[in-house]
């Protein structure tokens, strides 16, 4: 089997998703918090590596369950701003980090993975011949 020659927009996807995954195993050896936004990372990383027929379809997954939990949790946010805006602030390790920061960041990472997700190199790549999963 030869391999193709991944396109930018792929391996700007890995880079992200390795990266995430780091983050992720730290989480759950530190909080032992195992939930499917966190460990989603791990079959969607595998399937852009291996170039699996599958790994589409797990990476449009895991981006719409990211940008599903940006936006309740921003939906959430708002109101309990309009009630106590005193109390609606990020910490974390005992730093306070501005909101407008954590938006941007959110907002920024979602939209870097929407585009690597839906160029047309990326779409040809993952919609050619990879490893087969199946016998």
């Amino acid at each position: 089997m030869t391999q193709n020659k991944r396109p930018f927009s792929i391996l700007l996807l890995i880079v992200l998703y390795s990266l995430f995954t780091l983050i992720a195993l730290w989480r759950a050896t530190q909080y032992a918090s195992f939930d499917i936004l966190t460990m989603g990372v791990l079959p969607v990383l595998v399937g852009l590596l291996i170039q699996a027929r599958w790994a589409k379809v797990v990476l449009f997954f895991h981006l719409g369950l990211q940008t599903l939990v940006f936006v309740a949790l921003s939906t959430t946010a708002v109101i309990a701003h309009q009630i106590t805006p005193e109390d609606v602030k990020l910490e974390f390790a005992g730093h306070n980090i501005p909101i407008a920061l954590a938006v941007g960041c959110a907002i920024g990472l979602l939209a870097i993975q929407w585009w690597a997700a839906l160029h047309l190199k990326t779409r040809a790549y993952l919609n050619t011949q990879g490893i087969s999963t199946t016998a």
